[in-house]
């Protein structure tokens, strides 16, 4: 390939390597945005301020999800496992949408009396806000008490 062609190649190729850095630096902001809502998640939990986290979901969450049946959920989590004193994160996902970017963080959760694998599920919305999509966990711990 001569020098020419090879000019060429790198001036095409840069605008696609500025927009991934972009992205990236996006996306590992969406991270630490979405980990310190856990934190905020787990202590309103801990606190049985069940409101507030249905307070701060996001919009598509509250209309999916009746919020009697989100805090039936949480209430059953917090009763039964009690507080959170350890939480790992242990997975990670990001996906981009024509509804918005979502971060998907899993967490090895231990609480006083067991424990569970939690998935959060945030999206950023417009003017950069994350917010609660979904919420899960998986605890036998939890089904048989």
């Amino acid at each position: 390939m001569n020098r020419q062609m090879m000019n060429r190649i790198g001036r095409l190729l840069v605008p696609f390597a500025v927009a991934a850095m972009l992205v990236g630096c996006g996306v590992k902001e969406s991270f630490k945005d979405a980990e310190v809502e856990v934190g905020k998640f787990h202590r309103a939990l801990d606190a049985g301020d069940l409101r507030a986290i249905w307070r701060q979901a996001d919009p598509a969450l509250r209309q999916g999800a009746q919020r009697a049946e989100l805090e039936k959920v949480l209430d059953a989590v917090h009763r039964k496992l009690g507080r959170v004193e350890q939480a790992r994160q242990v997975g990670w996902n990001a996906n981009a949408t024509t509804d918005g970017s979502f971060v998907t963080l899993t967490y090895q959760t231990a609480f006083e009396r067991g424990s569970g694998l939690e998935q959060f599920v945030y999206r950023k919305g417009d003017g950069g806000r994350i917010a609660l999509t979904g919420y899960s966990i998986e605890s036998q711990d939890m089904m048989l008490k």
